[in-house]
C-alpha cells in the first residue's frame, strides 16, 4: 500500500542548534537530528491530544522500532531550523494498530532550505516489553483525528 502524509495534521516546532549539538566545524552531529525528531514528535502528539506522562505513568512505553533521516545540507550552530513532524498512514487504511509512523523535514528558517528529510516507526508496547494491537485508550482523541484527517484526504 501507498503511505500518505496528513499535511492538515503536521506542526513545526523552531529551535537553534546548541554549541554542544555540533562538531569542531559548528556542523550539527547527524545523530542530533533523531533528537529534534523525537522533539517534534511529542509536540505532534501533544497537538493530537496525547498526554506522554500519562502513557508513562500508565505502564505502556512507545519505542521506536524504525529511523531514517536523509542528511541534504548541514545545520549549523546558531542558526534557526524549522522541524516539522506529520502523522503517515497507509491509503484506505483506518488508523487504529498500535504502530505510528511519523515523517519529518528539516529546515533553515532563514531561508527553508531543506537541511534533512526522515521518518520513524513508534510501536506501543504493555510493561513486559509485549507488542499491543490496538493503541490504549489516551490515544483515543489522536485515532479521531488521524481518522478525520484521513477523511478528508480520500474525500477530496
Amino acid at each position: 500500500m501507498a503511505l500518505q502524509e496528513l499535511h492538515s495534521l503536521r506542526i513545526s516546532i523552531r529551535l537553534r542548534p546548541r554549541y554542544a549539538e555540533t562538531d569542531q566545524m559548528g556542523v550539527v552531529y547527524h545523530a542530533n537530528y533523531l533528537i529534534w525528531f523525537h522533539e517534534a514528535r511529542d509536540a505532534m502528539l501533544a497537538a493530537l491530544g496525547v498526554d506522554i506522562r500519562a502513557i508513562d505513568e500508565s505502564g505502556f512505553a512507545f519505542p521506536v522500532t524504525e529511523s531514517q533521516c536523509r542528511h541534504r545540507a548541514p545545520a549549523r550552530y546558531g542558526e534557526e531550523v524549522w522541524i516539522a513532524a506529520a502523522p503517515v498512514i497507509e491509503d484506505g487504511q483506518a488508523f487504529s494498530v498500535a504502530r505510528l509512523r511519523v515523517r519529518y523535514r528539516v529546515q533553515s528558517a532563514k531561508n527553508m532550505q531543506i537541511l534533512a528529510e526522515g521518518e520513524t516507526v513508534n510501536v506501543m508496547t504493555d510493561r513486559t516489553g509485549r507488542l499491543l494491537l490496538r493503541l490504549p485508550a489516551c490515544f483515543e482523541p489522536m485515532i479521531c483525528r488521524i481518522n478525520a484527517a484521513r477523511n478528508r484526504n480520500f474525500e477530496a
